[in-house]
């Protein structure tokens, strides 16, 4: 923790010598004395005070991330008070990124002058509710879209869900220049952060720990395009192995510590379908049986053939529905085949038949040995482990928990079995709600004629035993008829 707010003190200071420096002849065009440019947070109260902005905005200082933001408004105000109101010097404010613009004006332009001083208060709720909604979207909760099937039918393609940032510890940023509400990514390979200085990781005490079995969203530890933890892609699994289990997988079905899996509704795989003299009705799967993932594979000798990704409640749907059908097998792979992508791709594991595997748990010591080095050896070169001499073995001593995440949608999902563990730092939170859910065409999920609302989804909890989409509706009819009812009447007095 002191490491973390070591750091966030140095940049805050490098923020002030920034601003005093390019801000400095302006304060003295103002009026302002010379001496009280140089007063740390006195400085600020003083601009505040100017321009009439509430002297709360203060502790935008003092939170990582929004002192950026404050600095910007006061820069705005300074470039407008000395006649800079054009929307060519606003352009050129945020292509430079504010910077580069108020320095030219600080240093090179000699004629400015004081033009009007332009009070703030009647805009002050505006922009203070863009500041706390970009609070709340960093440090409590965040908005994410589920962008495909990994993890159906848990969560479909279209969801619109809510994850709490705090509930497995709220982990602090560490990129401290970014976009607000941007992630990774501008356009393409653009960043919208950056990255030449970062914050050292840090979180706070968890309110709950990861269970077995939770849907977890965390950072994709192979992301190689981004070298910063939370600005790595956001993915989504469902956690099935803690730290310190043994995990292996035998015909498709998962065991943890030598027990099966607890069977649970949601859970899909790939099915093989034959059917004899009349293809399945495809149509119908889709529109009546909500079944997604359906690939024709051919017709040969009046008798076709289908992959379908399937729950075990469908599967037997499918096969009482149909007569037609010759036989409906799970698709799993035989026991002697090596999936080239499989992890750590040294054994003959494929996504059927995988392990055993012993996932890392922090303070544990390993002896590494030409069976297990495969398996660890990033984790050594990542964590710089420090190597501990025991009974003249030597072993290596683990810094960090790890997780073993896995789609729900198993034949179809990228998951732990393909690229490993999930270090507990990369950890972003807990999907709590979905407030939306949207079915689009996923060939061409941007044609929004074809977009249908999934009214059974929206506003229900991730586990979706709970619904609240009619509390909610209900709440924003009498918000509304509140709203025209003060209007209609503030607009009778006015009269």
């Amino acid at each position: 923790m002191h490491q973390y707010f070591f750091y966030s003190s140095i940049f805050l200071c490098f923020e002030y010598f920034i601003h005093i420096l390019g801000t400095y002849n302006l304060y003295k065009k103002l009026g302002i004395s010379s001496w009280k440019v140089f007063i740390p947070i006195y400085n600020i109260f003083i601009l505040l005070k100017i321009y009439g902005r509430s002297i709360w905005y203060i502790f935008f200082l003092f939170v990582p991330l929004t002192s950026i933001i404050l600095f910007f408004i006061l820069w705005i105000d300074l470039i407008r008070s000395f006649g800079k109101t054009k929307k060519k010097d606003i352009i050129l404010f945020l292509l430079s990124a504010g910077v580069l613009y108020i320095y030219y004006i600080n240093f090179f332009d000699k004629s400015i002058k004081v033009k009007k001083i332009i009070k703030k208060d009647n805009h002050t709720g505006i922009l203070l509710a863009v500041v706390l909604s970009f609070i709340t979207h960093i440090y409590i909760v965040q908005p994410f879209v589920i962008p495909t099937s990994s993890m159906e039918k848990s969560l479909l393609v279209g969801d619109f869900i809510l994850v709490s940032k705090i509930h497995y510890g709220l982990r602090m940023p560490m990129a401290p220049i970014f976009i607000p509400f941007m992630h990774n990514n501008i356009i393409g390979k653009i960043k919208s952060y950056i990255s030449f200085f970062k914050y050292p990781y840090f979180r706070f005490s968890p309110i709950d720990f990861i269970q077995r079995n939770d849907i977890v969203v965390f950072n994709f530890p192979k992301d190689i395009n981004h070298k910063i933890i939370d600005r790595k892609d956001n993915y989504i699994k469902r956690c099935v192995g803690l730290p310190g289990d043994l995990i292996y997988i035998k015909k498709g079905i998962l065991f943890i510590n030598h027990k099966k899996e607890k069977s649970f509704l949601e859970k899909q795989e790939s099915f093989f379908i034959k059917t004899k003299n009349i293809p399945l009705n495809t149509e119908y799967l889709k529109n009546d049986m909500d079944i997604e993932d359906i690939d024709f594979f051919g017709e040969k000798n009046n008798e076709y053939y289908y992959q379908i990704m399937l729950t075990k409640k469908k599967a037997i749907e499918i096969k009482n529905l149909f007569d037609n059908i010759i036989y409906i097998k799970k698709n799993i792979f035989p026991f002697n085949f090596k999936e080239p992508s499989i992890f750590p791709n040294h054994f003959n594991w494929n996504r059927d038949f995988f392990g055993p595997l012993h996932i890392p748990k922090k303070g544990e010591l390993i002896e590494l040995n030409f069976k297990n080095i495969h398996i660890y050896h990033e984790i050594l070169s990542f964590e710089k482990i420090e190597k501990v001499i025991y009974n003249s073995k030597k072993f290596f001593k683990i810094k960090k928990n790890y997780y073993f995440m896995m789609g729900d949608n198993r034949h179809n999902s990228y998951d732990s079995r393909y690229w490993g563990f999930v270090p507990e730092d990369h950890i972003v939170g807990k999907p709590l709600f979905i407030w939306m859910s949207i079915d689009w065409n996923r060939k061409n999920p941007l044609n929004f004629f074809n977009w249908k609302f999934r009214f059974n989804r929206i506003m229900t909890t991730i586990d979706g035993k709970n619904s609240y989409f009619i509390h909610f509706f209900i709440f924003s009819i009498i918000y509304f008829l509140y709203l025209f009812f003060i209007k209609k009447t503030t607009y009778k007095i006015t009269r």
